[in-house]
């Protein structure tokens, strides 16, 4: 018996409670659970959507990708196309300047007003009037652009200097290398042909070997556009550039070591660069018998 209520607590009271309290559970259950469910929905079309809009990214990205890809071919493309107009640009203006000359290290002021008549006066004085029996033509001839350096060490202007007739230009250049020392007062003169800037840089890539090789006495020669091409008992070595792979001659019997071997290295920095030098025993002062030109030392 309830001493609160005053009434005695039966088995229906209680069922009827409970199914209340059962009730008043499964009400609040229910209410959570249609809450759980719209979050669950709501998630799902969330998923639904990002599930959609990656769907769109990764076609985007495919298209990008192959957008991508045709450019990389296309810039490959104008890249080698650059590279040939480049090329042939170079070598149109290499040909401009086919009967060109360059006169290097002749004193500021010494042409006066007429270069034309100076120039033709100085090969005379350079080379004799015996050299020269025909009268060379001149189509122009002046300093290169710009002021006398007032700094003594920086030299004069290079005169340059375009010939009617291209043989004209190729006498001159043979004059220059059979005379060896061209002097104009007290001035040593040097007479090179006339490139483009491009061309002038792979050249004097050899600058160093050439040294090299003079001071041997060993022949050789630069081939157009930027070959250099060594003589060596007969036989001719050609170098289209300092980093080319190596090359051996012919080998032969054993060679003394006293300092007499000679070997063009391929540098580091890729500047071929000439060694010691051998002789062959039997022959110490004979002429060279054998080159190497070696990738390591």
């Amino acid at each position: 018996m309830d001493s609160d209520m005053g009434q005695p607590v039966t088995n229906k009271t209680l069922v009827e409670t409970l199914q209340q309290f059962k009730n008043e559970m499964l009400s609040h259950f229910d209410a959570k659970l249609d809450t759980i469910h719209n979050s669950v929905h709501q998630m799902q079309d969330s998923l639904n959507s990002m599930k959609t809009t990656v769907g769109e990214l990764e076609g985007s990205v495919g298209s990008n990708q192959d957008e991508l890809s045709r450019l990389e071919t296309r810039i490959k493309q104008l890249e080698k196309q650059n590279s040939y107009l480049a090329e042939k640009v170079e070598d149109a203006e290499n040909r401009s300047r086919a009967s060109n000359i360059r006169l290097l290290r002749v004193p500021e002021g010494s042409e006066g007003r007429d270069m034309i008549g100076f120039v033709g006066q100085l090969f005379i004085q350079l080379f004799g009037q015996d050299k020269l029996p025909s009268p060379l033509v001149n189509e122009r001839a002046h300093r290169s652009p710009g002021t006398p350096n007032p700094n003594p060490k920086a030299g004069p202007r290079p005169i340059l200097v375009r010939f009617l007739h291209f043989q004209d230009k190729l006498n001159i250049l043979r004059l220059s290398r059979d005379k060896m020392e061209l002097l104009f007062k007290g001035n040593r003169v040097h007479i090179y042909p006339d490139f483009s800037a491009g061309l002038m840089e792979k050249r004097r890539l050899f600058t160093t070997v050439k040294k090299k090789l003079r001071d041997l006495d060993i022949e050789y020669a630069m081939q157009y556009p930027a070959t250099l091409r060594v003589h060596v008992e007969g036989k001719k070595l050609f170098f289209r550039s300092p980093d080319e792979s190596h090359v051996i001659l012919p080998k032969v019997a054993p060679l003394c070591f006293e300092g007499l071997f000679i070997k063009l290295i391929l540098h580091d920095h890729k500047h071929l660069i000439i060694g010691n030098i051998y002789r062959p025993l039997i022959h110490p002062l004979t002429q060279l018998k054998t080159l190497f030109l070696l990738s390591h030392l």
